[in-house]
């Protein structure tokens, strides 16, 4: 058995963290280029170029278009080596640090990853989400490395609207389920090695849980009022590096298959977050293994105090006929999806008949 763990080189979080940034990204060169988009750049983007060019860095800003697309990607590989760039800069969501992660990678320089959101685990992960130009799913691209610094400011993540820490959660909620389901299977996890978990990977997994259900109540509660608490760090940390490195490290298995499977329909389904999508396919995992009445309570209970969807209504899946939900379960079940690391074969059958158990379960639970 050969097993293997991988992380970001360095992983800072703080409160007001923007403003010292620059000691942490010195080392890489004096200068590179910062990407994001319009919207961040007005929130906190500006001061933070302020920051790092008063404290003796050269910056290029550069607009980010919208996709992780390859366009975008060549366009801003352009840019960094015209700069000659010594590292790249992402400020922003999830799309800004995938473009980030391609370029630094294609221009062999080091990627720094500062995200302004804690709504999902990739700020520390080695893989990229490409898009077409219009915004279609592409494919994935996986690198030699994770990200060599991630820096995480506590009060820009406290200044977001709460939703998006709680997506966050919900897509963090995940990683335990299947880390555990992994684990029972002997299965590979998500690195490009085809390797098996190390004890750390999983115990990250079981720690970011925990941190979850210890801390969630207060961390919601003060990030609606956008105030940093120890409650917020402890579930910023869980959200970004917890389920990121304990995700990549551990493995995925039926959860983010069904939310990938959800694309097989259009409609208001996709007005939903990823981490929504994935709350609903967490309890198709536990459905799915044979969760007991009270584990599988547990994680609902979770689940409906944060809002997050538990039943097919609130997919906007209550007009889906049978014919729809048995589409979502086939592409569920594609070949090479990670539904595969169950331990056992899962039928489309098998996935559609958990969707409709977790929905009873969840309509008549109380």
């Amino acid at each position: 058995m050969t097993t293997a763990f991988a992380s970001p080189s360095t992983y800072v979080q703080g409160k007001d963290l923007l403003k010292t940034a620059s000691k942490y990204i010195r080392p890489f060169g004096d200068h590179g280029i910062l990407l994001t988009d319009d919207i961040v750049w007005n929130l906190v983007g500006q001061k933070f170029y302020d920051y790092l060019t008063k404290d003796g860095l050269t910056i290029e800003h550069v607009v980010f278009g919208g996709e992780s697309s390859p366009e975008e990607i060549d366009r801003i590989k352009e840019i960094g080596q015209k700069a000659d760039a010594k590292f790249i800069i992402s400020l922003g969501g999830g799309k800004t640090n995938d473009t980030t992660k391609a370029v630094g990678d294609q221009l062999k320089i080091p990627v720094v990853i500062t995200p302004t959101l804690a709504s999902n685990d990739s700020p520390c992960t080695r893989l990229s989400v490409i898009y077409t130009a219009s915004g279609e799913f592409l494919k994935y691209l996986f690198y030699d490395k994770n990200p060599d610094l991630v820096l995480v400011d506590t009060a820009v993540i406290a200044g977001a609207p709460v939703k998006f820490l709680i997506d966050g959660i919900a897509d963090a909620l995940s990683t335990n389920i299947e880390a555990q389901t992994v684990a029972r299977a002997h299965e590979v996890t998500l690195l490009p090695l085809n390797t098996q978990q190390t004890a750390a990977g999983l115990a990250l997994a079981e720690k970011c849980e925990q941190l979850l259900f210890q801390y969630t109540d207060q961390a919601v509660a003060a990030a609606a009022n956008h105030t940093v608490t120890p409650a917020l760090d402890h579930i910023i940390e869980a959200n970004t590096l917890l389920s990121g490195v304990g995700a990549e490290s551990s493995g995925l298995a039926a959860a983010h298959s069904f939310q990938n499977g959800l694309t097989a329909l259009s409609g208001d389904v996709h007005k939903l977050s990823h981490g929504q999508k994935v709350a609903y396919g967490s309890l198709v995992n536990l459905v799915l293994e044979g969760a007991g009445d009270d584990q599988l309570a547990h994680y609902l209970a979770f689940e409906k105090k944060l809002g997050l969807p538990t039943t097919l209504k609130e997919l906007h899946l209550e007009d889906a006929s049978d014919e729809d939900l048995m589409k979502v379960a086939t592409l569920t079940t594609q070949k090479g999806e990670t539904i595969h690391n169950m331990g056992f074969p899962v039928s489309a059958e098998d996935v559609f008949e958990a969707i409709k158990a977790v929905d009873t379960f969840s309509t008549q639970f109380s």
